[in-house]
């Protein structure tokens, strides 16, 4: 079985994703993707294909498939052809989406489409029959657990901030100066925001953070978001035994303790562009986030990191590896439909 993979080189959620599939799986064949607006690290991948962002060409597609027996991408192909030519050569084809950015009436459609968590799940199951459910690992070595005691240091680390503010970093900012207990906050960005904060007990920390960096330091996790069915830092934050203050928004209520989540001022509707589908938002108020972290600070928070722990450790490379390693094979033999 011969294994393909379209990966993103930035540190971007996709970039984080394809270097941990291809640290964790056995990839024969790369086609890297440069992104116009990040810092890109092609070296990742040694050998693959590099393409640029949205336009691998036809001449790419057919080097890049030849000889491969199964592909992976995650959110999009980059360039929708790559699915009807690999389908000429018998490929199959396996497709992770993001509801809120695989666009929504796709030309070509994957073999399967597996779904990352229970939304995109039952998003896709409406509209498609080849549909899966199953969960992104989670590195535990790269990412230790450590257990979290008392809730004095609570971390928000905002990446590139997510479209249309998704990750919440100005109501977060806002929430802060409503606490009015003394504890720690440490707030992370890689873009730059207009918005300041003169609090003496914000550390704030701009640019990029290496990876090992991000969950030495702090006990609560807070991440305000108004919408996604994956989110990587909940399950980073969790792998590092951090319990996370977070929007009850599904599906991240299915599994996080129900204590510390706080409740969306509204909901409202956003689409990232007229190709995507029209999707639920929360909207987010400093003070309601706010009274959520007064409640849990310089609180005993061991039990919630003890849960984070086990929640981490079923969703663990360990447990999750094989059952990618088997839907792979299992796709594989099935007869591939011509159209």
């Amino acid at each position: 079985m011969k294994c393909g993979l379209i990966a993103r080189c930035d540190n971007s959620g996709l970039g984080t994703l394809s270097l941990d599939f291809y640290e964790h799986l056995s990839f024969d064949k790369m086609m890297v993707i440069i992104h116009p607006s990040y810092t890109n690290y092609p070296d990742r991948f040694p050998r693959g294909l590099t393409c640029e962002y949205t336009s691998p060409t036809l001449e790419e597609i057919d080097k890049f498939l030849d000889g491969l027996d199964i592909l992976l991408t995650f959110e999009t192909p980059y360039n929708w052809n790559i699915f009807s030519r690999a389908r000429e050569k018998g490929i199959k084809t396996i497709l992770i989406p993001n509801y809120e950015w695989t666009i929504e009436k796709p030309p070509m459609i994957p073999d399967l489409w597996l779904c990352p968590s229970l939304l995109d799940f039952n998003i896709y199951s409406q509209e498609y029959k080849n549909v899966k459910y199953l969960p992104i690992p989670i590195d535990r070595k790269k990412i230790p657990f450590r257990l979290r005691k008392t809730a004095e240091t609570f971390v928000f680390n905002n990446g590139h901030g997510g479209a249309t503010g998704r990750n919440s970093a100005r109501e977060f900012l806002q929430a802060i100066s409503l606490v009015p207990i003394g504890v720690k906050f440490i707030f992370r960005t890689q873009v730059y925001l207009e918005e300041g904060i003169s609090d003496k007990r914000v550390t704030i920390e701009q640019g990029e953070i290496p990876f090992k960096d991000l969950w030495k330091e702090g006990d609560v996790f807070v991440f305000p978001h108004k919408f996604d069915g994956l989110s990587l830092p909940i399950q980073e934050a969790m792998a590092a035994g951090m319990p996370i203050i977070s929007t009850n928004i599904y599906p991240h209520n299915t599994y996080l303790p129900k204590e510390l989540l706080f409740e969306p001022e509204a909901m409202g509707k956003v689409r990232m562009s007229q190709c995507n589908r029209v999707i639920d938002t929360a909207m987010i108020s400093p003070k309601i986030l706010a009274d959520k972290i007064t409640e849990f600070a310089n609180q005993d928070i061991s039990k919630y990191s003890e849960m984070m722990n086990k929640q981490a450790e079923l969703w663990s490379w360990h447990n999750l590896g094989p059952k990618y390693l088997q839907t792979f094979k299992d796709l594989c033999q099935k007869p591939t439909k011509k159209k």
